[in-house]
């Protein structure tokens, strides 16, 4: 029951960037059928050149009726189904009288009122009633945009899995304010004012602005108005979606990693206690020579320090700590009763990042070490991800690789390296266009993320191949599981103006020397790419679409 349940929350996911994606593409079409019918009309008596375009809006109609009631707007297909069968008609008539014609324009502006009133259901109570809301069914979204665009917004953020409460523009004008708590609110900067709008909204939710312009002046009035995030107009739905999901995604609270280094072990065990209770993950250490391991082994998001221990004093233990260049990032903190500013700046030139002064304050460092631990993580990820689709990139993967197999022979674990390459991609982009393309990219990313563990590390390998860790697992069993993820990805299809098209993609996998054995550090990840390497060419030698391992 539970892996069922888990397989319809992946598929979700997965349809509803995509289901988002056609509801943007739906407010297209209806400006541009609009927008069409406006400039043929002028025109009579009309040429060939018109007769075409009239077949080519027709066209557009047929698409609106067939896609309409599947994003949420049956009442779209229901007016587009007639219109296209009167614009053919006009089409194929020499001398159309006015009655005909009167009655195309209202049924054009039928489609246009259907889209205008928004998707079924969207408002209040979010996408339609069998889909679960990533938000598990938390505060709503509140929208603030003109009329024409408020259908699209409506329906686009409904479709990502979340409850809409919309604003009309005469509300804005008046100042009107929601009631009651708040996912987050997104501000079309159409709307009169918009910056008004984000700064009375300011402290009740997070804010996303949708701006035309982006330039610097504009994102920093802003952040004046207290905006944490601006979205670049054209609409890039996955942006929009990624901020909705980090704002509202009702995800677990991040639970930092921080490891002590203190040797008195009651000042140390009263930190731990106070971060711990926090939320945070907490290592202690007493011995500062076991320090390494122990930050290789938790890889942590902030390092506490005293800066007075026996032997060694926290300086020389940082200047230890930046000698590999991994840990050259890591924020230090020295705990210190040090009163001594030219003693405070050789700490911090030496590899310190902030003095937290002796006696400690405890609720002043879970404070202060959760504001650094957030920032630090925030610019790795920046640092380490891959821009589209947020996974490692390929240098920060092979590190990772190098990390997972120095762990492994420690603990005699095993683990299993699978490099993942789609298929036919370029004929993906030579058919469909790059943008498209990139979407199959963030799909199989996606997938990616949703189907395997936490615990295991993806990577974007680099153009349209990816890799993964899967910690703990075996060549054989990693096989059964990439499998079948491989024939749901198979079976999932990719929308475009011109239909539907699926992709599939090839794995070769490989695992790391039982009981520890075979070469060591570099060369052993080495020889672990390449015979995963040498697995992904055989599958696509024998045919592609499916999953083969490399001989142990």
């Amino acid at each position: 029951m539970t892996e069922l349940m888990g397989a319809e929350a992946e598929m979700r996911d997965a349809l509803r960037r995509l289901r988002a994606d056609g509801v943007q593409r739906l407010g297209e079409r209806v400006r541009e059928l609009s927008a069409g019918w406006a400039a043929l009309q002028p025109r009579r008596p009309w040429d060939d050149a018109d007769r075409a375009r009239l077949g080519e809006l027709a066209a557009s109609a047929h698409r609106l009726a067939g896609a309409g009631g599947t994003f949420g707007f049956p009442a779209l297909s229901k007016a587009a189904a007639p219109l296209e069968l009167l614009l053919l008609g006009l089409r194929d008539t020499p001398a159309p009288g006015g009655d005909r014609l009167r009655q195309a324009g209202a049924q054009v502006a039928a489609v246009a009122a259907a889209w205008e009133a928004g998707p079924a259901g969207a408002e209040e109570d979010g996408a339609d009633p069998g889909q679960a809301s990533p938000a598990e069914h938390g505060e709503p979204i509140f929208l603030f945009a003109e009329a024409e665009e408020q259908a699209m917004l409506s329906a686009v953020i409904a479709n990502l899995g979340y409850s809409v409460r919309r604003a009309s523009e005469r509300e804005v004008l008046e100042g009107a304010l929601p009631e009651g708590p708040l996912s987050a609110a997104v501000i079309d900067d159409a709307v009169p004012d918009p910056l008004a709008v984000c700064a009375r909204l300011a402290g009740r939710c997070p804010l996303i602005l949708l701006a035309e312009d982006s330039s610097f002046e504009n994102r920093l009035a802003a952040a004046r108005a207290g905006v944490e995030a601006l979205v670049a107009k054209p609409l890039e739905v996955n942006e929009l979606a990624d901020w909705l999901d980090h704002f509202a995604g009702g995800r677990a609270e991040t639970r930092y990693t921080i490891v002590i280094v203190d040797d008195d072990r009651l000042l140390a065990a009263a930190y731990a206690m106070a971060l711990r209770q926090a939320g945070m993950q907490v290592t202690s250490v007493s011995d500062p020579a076991q320090a390494i391991e122990v930050i290789a082994a938790t890889a942590p998001d902030l390092i506490l320090m005293d800066l007075q221990m026996p032997g060694i004093d926290g300086i020389e233990l940082a200047r230890v700590i930046r000698q590999t260049r991994r840990h050259l990032s890591l924020p230090i903190l020295f705990l210190s009763a040090e009163q001594d500013t030219e003693r405070q700046i050789l700490a911090r030139r030496l590899g310190g990042d902030d003095f937290i002064p002796k006696p400690v304050d405890l609720d002043r460092l879970v404070t202060l070490v959760r504001l650094r631990a957030e920032r630090a993580r925030a610019l790795r990820a920046v640092m380490e991800s891959d821009s589209l689709t947020g996974l490692l990139n390929h240098a920060r993967f092979k590190e990772r690789l190098g990390l997972e197999l120095e762990r492994a022979r420690r603990h005699g674990t095993t683990l299993s390296l699978v490099i993942f390459d789609l298929d036919h991609f370029k004929s993906v982009n030579d058919t469909h266009g790059h943008l498209v393309g990139d979407r199959v990219i963030r799909g199989l990313a996606r997938s990616l993320q949703k189907r395997l563990r936490r615990t295991d590390v993806i990577g974007r390998y680099g153009g349209e191949e990816f890799a993964a860790l899967m910690i703990g697992t075996g060549p054989e069993e990693a096989r059964g599981i990439i499998d079948h993820l491989r024939e749901r990805f198979a079976a999932a299809s990719f929308e475009t103006e011109g239909g539907s098209f699926g992709v599939t993609f090839s794995a070769g996998i490989a695992g790391n020397a039982p009981g520890g054995a075979g070469p060591e550090g570099g060369a052993e990840a080495e020889a672990m790419i390449s015979a995963a390497d040498a697995a992904l060419y055989a599958a696509k030698r024998a045919g592609r679409n499916r999953v083969m391992v490399a001989p142990a």
